[in-house]
């Protein structure tokens, strides 16, 4: 999944624990961190991990597959959202790109 196809699903805390409890039940909604493959990109695939279970790292390799750290689900569904309220007007794409700029710049 790519960023811009999981921003549909962030835009609230309704439809984030929608596809939460859908998609990635085994993990608590708090604990989700999401990661993306070899690098932070709007073409990079993102993967969710349970944070208990993995180190506390901006870079991961698992099975030789190396992944960046985006942020915490519940951050990212936090800063859509508050994005929406101030750009309602906003594509799928204008905010994918928001999220990745903050996380390369600002974060």
């Amino acid at each position: 999944m790519k960023l811009i196809e999981l921003v549909k699903h962030l835009k609230s805390v309704k439809e984030s624990e929608k596809f939460t409890s859908t998609q990635l039940s085994d993990i608590e909604y708090d604990l989700i961190d999401m990661y993306m493959i070899e690098k932070v990109d709007l073409d990079s695939d993102i993967l969710f991990f349970d944070a208990e279970k993995i180190p506390n790292k901006l870079i991961l390799e698992v099975e030789g597959v190396t992944y960046e750290n985006l942020f915490p689900l519940n951050m990212a569904q936090d800063m859509i959202e508050e994005f929406v309220g101030t750009n309602a007007s906003a594509s799928d794409l204008e905010i994918a790109e928001f999220i990745i700029n903050y996380r390369k710049k600002d974060a």
